[in-house]
């Protein structure tokens, strides 16, 4: 166990004591990025386009909606479609709600704008991909507890298959060892004043990533990795919908 984890642990029981019984309840943010240009979808809006009977996005909603351990919810949209985002909040009851913001010009830069949006009382922060519409309450819960055990935490899925390394041409060099080897998700869940750290260091550094873990990782954080067992696939290409379609079994949430 790192010197982190030990520390994160001796945090997090000092919290038990001051407030037993759980009586303390966290104040935890979602930043849902929606500004996605969908280019690998032929240009179809991912956040916009129904999956059983539902947004894609709503999906994603629906489930923090649904998560007693959240308390507000920050979407983050593409310019023109934050009126229809605003109306389908509405149509589903989003209560949660308390801003929609616009998207930068890179992932990186709207999931700074929807930060900027939390609430000052925010003690946890939960940035998720709306193109990642399989999430559910119980998978948001389970992150944000080895969060506020470790600080950090990452939905993640084990690798299975053999991974090869290539060269420039194309042609195997090496077997990559898969033990120790996972595929990265959202939601990925930290202490606010942490990311707000890693934040404002990538900017310093000039450091653009394409994951939040990323930014935690150049400031020095250790992030916990969390199987959460269910299907959380990303809707990337048109031959996803059928996937995502059956794993969604048209549940409502």
């Amino acid at each position: 166990m790192s010197k982190i984890e030990i520390c994160a642990i001796k945090v997090q029981n000092a919290l038990n004591r001051a407030f037993p019984s759980n009586k303390y309840k966290h104040f935890s943010s979602a930043i849902v990025t929606a500004a996605g240009s969908g280019m690998r979808m032929g240009g179809i809006s991912k956040q916009l386009l129904e999956l059983c009977g539902k947004p894609c996005l709503v999906h994603s909603l629906l489930a923090f909606q649904n998560c007693d351990e959240i308390s507000e919810i920050v979407i983050v949209a593409k310019k023109g479609e934050e009126e229809i985002i605003r109306n389908l909040c509405h149509q589903f009851k989003i209560s949660k709600l308390s801003a929609i913001v616009f998207g930068g010009n890179t992932r990186q830069e709207s999931v700074s704008n929807g930060f900027e949006s939390i609430s000052k009382k925010s003690d946890f922060v939960l940035i998720h991909d709306a193109a990642r519409p399989l999430i559910d309450p119980n998978s948001i819960s389970k992150l944000l507890k080895e969060a506020h055990r470790f600080g950090a935490s990452c939905a993640a899925k084990k690798i299975t298959d053999t991974i090869k390394r290539s060269d420039d041409h194309g042609f195997i060099l090496k077997t990559v060892p898969r033990e120790d080897l996972y595929s990265v998700q959202t939601p990925q869940v930290f202490k606010t004043d942490l990311y707000r750290v890693s934040l404002a260091l990538a900017k310093k550094d000039q450091i653009e990533v394409t994951d939040d873990c990323s930014l935690a990782e150049h400031a020095g954080f250790s992030v916990k990795l969390c199987d959460i067992e269910i299907p959380n696939i990303k809707l990337t290409t048109k031959e996803d919908i059928q996937m995502v379609e059956t794993d969604m079994t048209c549940i409502v949430l």
